[in-house]
């Protein structure tokens, strides 16, 4: 599995009056990750629209687990990977640390897509190409 590394610092507007990171940024740092981890492999949003046609990636299905809480300031680190293929599906794991520790961890599950010409904006799941597959393992 290609592990890619995404840099992210907590800014004040990332977090609840506290000072702790509100949870859906967690959401919103994965699909950054995400989408830096198809960059690094060549197949950034531009390639993929550019080379396969819109619509991309959409989501299905969400998960994340908080051990460590974040603050204002903070650094983490974002593990990102493919740990699981399916024929038109694939499942993105997320590791966020913090100061070496497992602060959160999280999956999204998303669909490959291509657009349904004869059905105005209707997406249709559509197999994975292998070389996609092949550039992500």
């Amino acid at each position: 599995m290609k592990i890619h590394i995404h840099q992210i610092s907590v800014e004040w507007g990332d977090c609840d009056p506290a000072g702790i990171v509100f949870y859906p940024n967690y959401y919103r740092w994965m699909d950054e990750a995400t989408f830096h981890l198809f960059d690094s492999a060549g197949y950034g949003w531009t390639e993929i629209r550019e080379k396969f046609g819109p619509p991309g990636l959409p989501l299905v299905a969400t998960h994340a687990e908080y051990r460590i809480p974040g603050f204002f300031g903070d650094k983490m680190s974002i593990e990102v990977g493919v740990s699981e293929w399916g024929t038109k599906s694939l499942t993105v794991s997320h590791r966020f640390m913090k100061d070496g520790k497992l602060a959160v961890e999280g999956w999204e599950k998303r669909i490959w897509s291509e657009g349904d010409p004869g059905a105005g904006k209707k997406i249709v799941t559509a197999p994975i190409p292998e070389e996609v597959k092949v550039a992500l393992s």
